[in-house]
């Protein structure tokens, strides 16, 4: 079984999680969607670190997106640098200080759920959330879903897992921002 096969369940209970639902009817509050990119810049950036700590991406140009987040979140500010009330959301930093207790391997796990996300899923997402997506842009997308393949494995799966449950855990934290749109 692939590890894709062995995370489908998680997979699929965060693409139904309200926050998701919300992204793909185009009902999801702009201001939520900019505290997102804030904390996604935060926990792109643990992972990319710990995987770069065991040399995980030299053969994966293209696939760092943390300055592309904080680009698109000072874009949806107006250039303002300042972060929201939401930055201190303790769910997403406990999941950054997670990360950052990860061996690089494991971080490769979680990249592999989150920027494999971003390669699929953020292709959609562009379409419908307003505004710039530096971060779902990709100069090779092909090459970069292939060699992020050829890392993985299925002993990753438990790691991968754990990811998808964070990201669940993350998102329903914002349901409670979502009031009548979920």
């Amino acid at each position: 079984m692939s590890l894709k096969e062995i995370t489908a369940d998680l997979h699929d209970m965060a693409e139904r999680t309200p926050f998701m639902k919300a992204v793909f009817d185009g009902n999801l509050p702009i201001k939520v969607w900019e505290e997102w990119t804030y904390w996604r810049a935060m926990f792109y950036g643990a992972i990319e670190d710990k995987c770069e700590q065991g040399n995980l991406l030299d053969d994966l140009q293209g696939i760092k997106r943390t300055k592309a987040l904080f680009q698109d979140y000072i874009g949806m500010r107006n250039g303002n640098w300042l972060p929201s009330d939401k930055c201190t959301n303790p769910v997403l930093l406990e999941y950054e200080n997670y990360v950052k207790g990860l061996t690089p391997t494991q971080a490769l796990a979680h990249l592999y759920v989150w920027h494999m996300g971003d390669l699929y899923g953020g292709q959609m997402i562009k379409k419908i959330i307003p505004g710039s997506h530096r971060a779902l842009e990709f100069s090779d997308a092909k090459t970069l879903m292939t060699n992020i393949r050829e890392k993985i494995n299925d002993s990753m799966a438990e790691e991968a897992n754990i990811a998808f449950d964070w990201a669940i855990r993350m998102m329903r934290d914002y349901d409670k921002d979502l009031g009548a749109v979920t």
